[in-house]
């Protein structure tokens, strides 16, 4: 493990020439199978990894008058403030739990991948080439706080526990943790350097860790120590969504969907769909929603064992899922943010 101090806000900061890794570890051809519909949200969270080139010196995002409906990754909230992030340092603020947004000024033009609101005032964010921002005021301003300058890695989620305890991770491997508030990252090394896309809670407090070569692992302790869990799948997961008993139905590529009980059997679900799985939102009700390219919404009503696909007004790829304090889904995707209502869930076929 290394401490990693944070580094003084530096607008002008950044790589000049670097040689990066090859990303296509991340981006593999069962990504590209699961592309001709929402392919445009995967190939943005690879971008600028795929292959050596020039990083450009980072500067503050620009003010676009499109923003809302650029390609948006991620969302979430507290009460009736929500954050959304995503393409060229974009960041969203809504004030009203999403019924309207407005970009607010980054010191970034880097794809922002993650979000998270620890309450109304203190705000996170990461992203491409080891980007990590913080606001003091609920999201109006932000400044660096970023652990490393590395052009290779790309943070994709990050989650506090509370205002000391957070965690980030990424490709290769990267899983920073903090006990300070994030004044210093704790950077913890792999044995080997699958990439992790997702961490989340569980109702029982552990803590789900998701990413490629079928990695799902399981810890009790607040990350102190994980249990890697065999599953019957060697690509990539997105997400988790845990079950109230200790186990979890976690998805990923090729709409593959699997679901235990215990952690440790599992069992295939029949999906819908072959189309990519981006994210899952368990509902404040007990239903389960899943996201996934060609513009598809899955809607589980008996956690997890079944899905059905979701009619839902919008043309869009979901990437996010977050629901506000009033019932609604927010959802970011490559047209920006929507906002459903529960009654706009309807599954295919009903009446």
């Amino acid at each position: 493990m290394s401490k990693i101090p944070n580094q003084p806000n530096q607008p002008e900061d950044g790589p000049g020439f670097a040689p990066a890794r090859s990303f296509f570890g991340y981006c593999t051809p069962n990504w590209i199978s699961a592309w001709p519909s929402g392919w445009v949200a995967v190939l943005l969270l690879c971008t600028g990894l795929a292959k050596p080139a020039a990083q450009p010196v980072d500067g503050n995002a620009i003010p676009a008058r499109l923003a809302k409906r650029s390609l948006l990754l991620d969302v979430h909230g507290r009460g009736e403030r929500v954050l959304a992030v995503g393409e060229r340092g974009h960041i969203l603020l809504s004030t009203d739990g999403g019924k309207n947004w407005r970009q607010v000024a980054a010191p970034t033009r880097r794809t922002l991948t993650g979000v998270f609101l620890i309450d109304d005032q203190t705000g996170w964010a990461v992203g491409h080439q080891s980007v990590i921002l913080k606001s003091g005021d609920g999201g109006e301003t932000w400044a660096k706080a970023n652990a490393e300058n590395d052009p290779e890695t790309a943070y994709l989620d990050i989650l506090f526990l509370d205002a000391k305890t957070g965690f980030i991770v990424g490709s290769y491997g990267k899983f920073l943790s903090t006990s300070d508030g994030g004044k210093t990252w704790t950077e913890a090394k792999q044995d080997d350097d699958p990439h992790f896309s997702h961490i989340i809670t569980a109702p029982d407090g552990g803590l789900w860790l998701t990413g490629e070569f079928g990695t799902v692992r399981r810890s009790g302790d607040r990350a102190r120590r994980w249990e890697p869990l065999a599953t019957p799948y060697e690509g990539t997961f997105f997400g988790t969504l845990p079950l109230a008993k200790g186990g979890a139905v976690v998805f990923g590529l090729r709409g593959n969907i699997f679901r235990s009980e215990d952690g440790k059997a599992w069992k295939q679900v029949e999906s819908p769909t072959q189309s990519l799985l981006h994210g899952g939102l368990a509902l404040a009700d007990g239903r389960f929603v899943l996201s996934a390219a060609a513009g598809q919404l899955l809607l589980s009503a008996d956690e997890g064992r079944t899905f059905r696909p979701v009619e839902w007004p919008g043309a869009a790829t979901a990437t996010s899922l977050w629901q506000a304090s009033d019932g609604a889904v927010l959802l970011t995707s490559d047209k920006g943010v929507h906002r459903l209502e529960l009654t706009d869930f309807k599954t295919e076929g009903a009446k």
